[in-house]
């Protein structure tokens, strides 16, 4: 697909999108003294940008978690040692025992049909003082702006994906269904690789550093 033509607007939406999209919490400004190194990294490509990011083997985000009810959280089914570190909203954070990875954890807890929906914690950098974010679920794709509905409709089709809605960001901007997890991490990577989108990346839930 030739995207020349429209490459330095696109570029300027996907910077604006930045602020419009994805999941947010607030976190502490100083990052601990005691980083953590991290070894596995993953890849995503912010625009035609690719980006690293390093797994946190001991984090798993629970999002649509009840405040003040960690106790009865469904992760405690499957995880008795598992202890929640924060709770922002209806997100919690939770640190694994018995030696078990955030990876393996998550798979498990959707394995077993635990209710609610759970990701790895990554970090922007190579130690867990880097910026924390997780997978909540969806991509956000961008696709070439001169097609019509029934070409978007037929790209979705032929993917088998599921359109949640148009994103009033940009031209043929739409926020795509998918697990959560690092299977959106995955579909967002194949359908850029695959050279019919113009980007398509997570639609991150992040950490906001206050200032």
């Amino acid at each position: 697909m030739n995207i020349s033509k429209f490459k330095i607007a696109l570029l300027i939406i996907l910077a604006l999108s930045g602020l419009c999209c994805g999941h947010a919490f607030s976190g502490a400004k100083n990052a601990p003294a005691n980083a953590e190194k991290l070894q596995q990294a993953y890849v995503w490509y912010d625009g035609q940008q690719e980006r690293q990011i390093w797994l946190d083997p001991g984090i798993v985000a629970e999002f649509h978690a009840s405040k003040g009810n960690a106790a009865q959280s469904a992760i405690k089914n499957v995880y008795a040692d598992a202890v929640p570190v924060s709770t922002h909203g209806t997100v919690r954070l939770w640190r694994l025992g018995s030696g078990v990875d955030s990876n393996t954890a998550v798979r498990a807890l959707s394995k077993a049909n635990q209710p609610g929906n759970y990701s790895p914690v990554l970090h922007d950098g190579p130690t867990t003082a880097g910026g924390m974010r997780a997978l909540p679920g969806n991509i956000i794709v961008y696709l070439n702006p001169a097609w019509d509905g029934a070409a978007v409709n037929a790209w979705a089709s032929r993917h088998q994906l599921e359109i949640i809605k148009k994103l009033e960001i940009g031209p043929n901007i739409y926020l795509i269904k998918t697990a959560p997890g690092l299977e959106a991490l995955n579909t967002a990577n194949a359908l850029y690789k695959s050279g019919e989108v113009v980007a398509a990346f997570p639609d991150w839930w992040k950490q906001v550093t206050t200032r």
